[in-house]
């Protein structure tokens, strides 16, 4: 403890720091301002393009069983009303983010298709 010296009397005199003026908003941004609103042209263009969604066997007979019990003609009909299906159990916070995520994947979409478009020319 004899290494520990404390010597009140010699306090360090530290600089305070200067906040300069204080900054007043002068005129607010909208997100509208900055995104593209979905009233664009653009952003309406959806891409589609076929994909897989890799599942397992038992997955893939349970399907296969609703389609032969007719819930379905094809393993996309089937999947898409399940998804309809699951959609109606969601509250509307949770249905409201939902939409907005569908957005925004579809937007990734319509970048990567044009991205691969002018790449093509």
């Amino acid at each position: 403890m004899s290494l520990l010296q404390h010597n009140d009397n010699e306090k360090r005199k530290k600089n305070l720091l200067t906040r300069g003026p204080k900054i007043e908003v002068s005129s607010t941004v909208k997100r509208s301002d900055i995104q593209p609103s979905s009233e664009d042209p653009q952003i309406k263009s959806r891409i589609t393009e076929a994909v897989n969604i890799r599942v397992d066997n038992h997955i893939r007979n349970k399907i296969a069983a609703l389609i032969t019990l007719g819930h379905g003609d094809s393993q996309k009909d089937v999947a898409d009303n399940i998804v309809n299906y699951y959609l109606e159990t969601l509250d509307s916070d949770e249905l409201k983010r939902f939409e907005d995520l569908i957005e925004i994947y579809e937007e990734k979409d319509y970048a990567r298709y044009q991205k691969k478009k002018n790449k093509a020319k």
